[in-house]
């Protein structure tokens, strides 16, 4: 309690301080974009001033008024800014020093307006970036209507996302790109593939996303298509607070008929009980020792069952709103003139209802056997927080970073429709299914300078743990067959085809750590600094399943209810009673790896023209895959790489950059993708199943791009790659199987290019209207090509595209913001053209089994808002043309989605329909 008294003295004191104003920004290197340590910030003709920190900020008190500030740096040329600082409020100074060419006799002093400085130093920082990259700031996700890290990413060049939180980079699929938290590497949270859900970061807690498309010897060197680095938001200033609550409405769901099952306690916070959990019992206690129980298992099948939770009750009710609360507090707490501690936590809360209807075809290599009509009420609530602390001081800097995230998806499926055509099945199922995902990511770092700027030492732990369960996944099919009047209870042996529970557990924690050690060797005409470093991770996962049908006696006058048809009072030994069908040697696997790299980089700069990065990154990797209740293995993968890099980036003047990069770069097969786990998809009524002889893809990587920075935040550029890949991993489908069945398996080769343009330019140009001066668009296009080689005999179609391609992702969007008024509005688009979402084979081995297509679907977000002194309100429509989205199999070659009947038309595999939102929020800054 002391400690906290004293931390709230502490944030006190530096509040009244600001009741003065206050003067804040950074100092960094026209030649090379580093932020410069120790320079001198002073007042014009006062004694009051600050030298710059680790970081190359700054922070100085003072009186309403205007000033000039006087910067200055050993071997720089001395600047001049003008600044106005307003009561209560920090006015923000980044600010760019020459060097100085070592032949001026007398001072020179450049002076520049805040504006202007800050305009500079933006640019400056883009344009002096070692790689290949894109990215969006808070700035810019502020004036969109995104509400995740997922929504985020579809606005960057050549980034979309699919399934609604998977990123694809450059066309290539989710499984080749790595991400990093807060400069943690990141796991995959998924239970069924290798890929991070970008959807469990809220947008409102990011600082900045960028992704790298470039490697270089520092960075992990499993990817192809991108790293996505997201930074968590940063200390501010001064003491702030911020409050913020939202509310949506789906035209789909909102005040309509929503399908819900029995909901505990505590779970519309993401607090789960054990009420869902199954039961413990001894193992093996409801497996059947041959294929007709003997009454005296019957018996105890029937007690244990009575064990579970058979309150399968369910409703339609009105659904509410969505709603949206989000809460952030920092402040920094002055020790010196260089040292100062920053804190800033934030909390947020998000409960999401949609209801979507579908239509799902399922066919076999003689045609099509199944179709359904569903609807599905899904339910998604997220409650994250982070917690950040930072110390700042001349020579080092310590951070300490959190984040914790819980998603649960909670979706119920109402399923009707022909369940076996050929034999006149008629189908009339329930589904309940709960998906809990808890992320924590927490790193310590820390960055020291030693002695004179002898050498700086970057080192960090970091853990991670990801959570993730089903805990009791439920069906219940009802079916008849042709001529007969009534359904009745389906039972049997599978639970996908029956009625069951299904549960199953994922944990994973990882440990890692890194420490970099740098070093300048300076010339006159050459800039040289040597990086050498070593990267741990350690990952362990543990995943088990459980899988249990109903068999006994069907009720002879069924409700069609499962609350009535399979409650207590008719489980008994004469009726219904649950079977484990749990197979031991797919249900469980355990996964751990160990990650160990050495890296060594060159950054030289030649006459402020050139730039170089080059090195070498050596990665050793061991997966291990086994099966802890059989104590067997499944895959034991021990490989070393050795990955090469090189970045150019030459200056044609002050604004144009000439960039060009090579690197080598692998793509490891994940846990899941080994294990021969095989799960259910409801959705999409298949299976998903591992490999285990899955192989590591390797990739070469090239790229160019020219760059031209006009002003400020304003970008053109133009850019081109090119991607080599040996064994690729796709997700395709299985023909061997009698069930859809989709798997991963490699292929021999691919190749993969295309071009990149991005503008983002302020209208002023057009006039000098103040409209126009307060207007700017941004746009991106990324157009793609890819081709693979295939092994003798395989079924693939020859020229198909890779999974995951588009031939081209566009983003457009124009912005409006007026700071004297307060107004601001924005309207964005987002399209993505056709892409491979699961492999076929060619239709000759085949033709119900060819590859399935995602069609492309235009994505129209509307945000207008205005600031009302501490007020910002913000109301948002989403998706304005809600275009269904559909799965299919482009039968007669047109290379789009045909609609006509037919022999040749198009088949259908799935299609959901997608609402419109709108969206009103309402933030205080205190």
């Amino acid at each position: 309690m002391k400690q906290l008294l004293i931390l709230f003295l502490c944030s006190f004191s530096a509040t009244a301080l600001m009741a003065q104003g206050q003067i804040s920004g950074k100092i960094i290197d026209k030649s090379n974009g580093e932020t410069l340590v120790g320079a001198a910030v002073q007042i014009e003709k006062t004694t009051i001033g600050s030298i710059t920190d680790i970081e190359g900020n700054f922070s100085i008190s003072v009186a309403p008024g205007k000033y000039n500030l006087i910067i200055s740096y050993i071997s720089y040329q001395t600047s001049k800014v003008e600044v106005e600082v307003k009561a209560n409020e920090v006015a923000y100074v980044n600010c760019v020093l020459e060097p100085s060419s070592g032949m001026e006799l007398a001072e020179v002093i450049i002076v520049a307006t805040q504006e202007r400085s800050s305009a500079t130093t933006l640019l400056i920082e883009r344009k002096k970036a070692a790689q290949v990259s894109d990215g969006i700031s808070a700035d810019l996700i502020r004036k969109t209507p995104d509400r995740t890290t997922s929504d985020v990413l579809k606005r960057v060049t050549g980034a979309s996302i699919q399934e609604g939180k998977f990123a694809i980079i450059r066309g290539m699929n989710d499984r080749y790109n790595a991400g990093y938290l807060d400069g943690a590497l990141l796991p995959s949270t998924e239970s069924d593939r290798k890929a991070f859900a970008f959807d469990v970061v809220p947008a409102n807690l990011i600082d900045n996303l960028l992704i790298i498309k470039a490697g270089s010897p520092d960075l992990a060197g499993d990817f192809g298509g991108g790293v996505i680095k997201i930074n968590t938001k940063s200390v501010p200033d001064k003491f702030t607070q911020n409050f913020s609550i939202g509310a949506q409405m789906h035209s789909l769901t909102t005040f309509k008929d929503f399908l819900q099952f029995k909901r505990y306690g505590g779970e519309a916070l993401n607090i789960y009980g054990n009420q869902r959990d199954i039961p413990n019992f001894t193992e093996g206690a409801l497996k059947s020792s041959s294929t007709f129980p003997s009454s005296e298992e019957k018996t105890k099948f029937a007690a244990l069952t009575k064990t579970f939770n058979n309150d399968w009750s369910n409703s339609n009710v009105s659904a509410a709103p969505n709603s949206r609360l989000a809460y952030s507090i920092g402040f920094p707490i002055r020790l010196s003139e260089t040292q100062k501690i920053g804190v800033i936590a934030a909390l947020s809360y998000a409960n999401t209802r949609k209801v979507s209807e579908g239509i799902i075809n399922t066919y076999d290599g003689s045609g099509q056997v199944a179709n359904f009509a569903d609807r599905t009420s899904s339910q998604n609530v997220s409650t994250g927080g982070i917690f950040n602390i930072n110390y700042v001081g001349s020579k080092t800097q310590i951070n300490f970073r959190n984040l914790v995230n819980i998603n649960t998806d909670n979706n119920s499926v109402a399923r009707t429709g022909m369940g076996n055509i050929v034999d006149g099945i008629e189908v009339q199922n329930l589904a309940n299914l709960i998906n809990y995902n808890r992320l924590y990511n927490s790193i310590v770092s820390a960055k020291q300078i030693i002695g004179d700027n002898f050498m700086t030492v970057n080192a960090s732990v970091n853990y991670s743990n990801v959570n993730r369960k089903v805990p009791d996944y439920r069906i219940v099919n009802y079916t008849r067959s042709s001529g007969e009047p009534t359904f009745g209870l389906s039972l049997g042996d599978f639970f996908n085809s029956s009625s069951g529970r299904f549960a199953s557990k994922l944990n994973e924690s990882i440990f890692g750590g890194s420490l970099d050690l740098a070093k300048h060797f300076d010339t006159e005409k050459v800039k040289t600094e040597v990086k050498v470093g070593y990267f741990y991770q350690m990952r362990d996962r543990a995943f088990s399943s459980r899988s249990f049908v109903y068999n006994g006696v069907a009720p002879a006058n069924p409700t069609y209810n499962p609350a009535t048809d399979l409650s207590d009072k008719n489980i008994s030994t004469g009726g219904l009673y649950l079977v484990e069908k749990t197979s031991n040697d797919l249900a469980y696997y355990q996964g751990k790896s160990n990650l160990n790299a050495l890296y060594f980089a060159i950054d030289q700069k030649f006459q402020e023209k050139l730039r170089a990065v080059y090195g070498l990154r050596y990665e050793d990797m061991d997966i291990n895959v086994s099966n802890q209740k059989l104590n067997t293995q499944t895959a034991d993968i021990k490989k070393a790489s050795l990955l090469p890099s090189i970045n150019l980036c030459y200056s044609l003047s002050d604004k144009i950059n000439i960039r060009a990069d090579y690197f080598a770069s692998v793509n490891r097969p994940e846990f899941r993708e080994l294990a021969p786990f095989a799960f259910y998809v409801f959705d999409k009524n298949a299976e998903i199943k591992g490999n285990k002889n899955l192989q590591i893809a390797t990739l070469n990587n090239y790229d160019v791009r020219f760059e031209f920075f006009p002003t400020g935040g304003q970008l053109i550029s133009a850019g081109a790659f090119y991607k080599t890949i040996s064994n690729p991993v796709e997700l395709s489908i299985d023909v061997t199987q009698p069930f859809t069945t989709f798997t991963y398996n490699n292929e021999k080769s691919a190749k993969i290019y295309g071009l990149e343009f991005e503008i983002k330019k302020n209208l002023e140009f057009l006039g000098k209207a103040k409209l126009l001066s307060n207007m700017s668009v941004f746009a991106n296009l990324a157009l793609v090509k890819s081709a693979l080689n295939f092994d003798a005999g395989s079924q693939s179609k020859a020229d198909r595209p890779l999974q995951g391609q588009s031939p081209y992702v566009v983003n457009l969007g124009l912005q409006y913001e007026n700071h004297d008024n307060g107004w601001f509005g924005s309207v964005v688009a987002n399209r993505v053209g056709r892409r491979i979402a699961f492999v076929g084979v060619d239709p000759k081995f085949g033709n119900t089994r060819q590859d399935i297509y995602e069609d492309p679907r235009t994505v129209i977000d509307l945000q207008v808002g205005k600031n009302i002194k501490n007020i910002n309100i913000k109301l948002t429509l989403g998706d304005i043309l809600h275009h269904d989205l559909v799965y299919y199999q482009d039968v007669d070659n047109s290379g789009g989605y045909t609609k006509a009947k037919g022999a040749n038309a198009d088949r259908q595999m799935f299609l959901y329909n997608n609402g419109f939102t709108s969206s009103l929020t309402v933030g205080y800054t205190f």
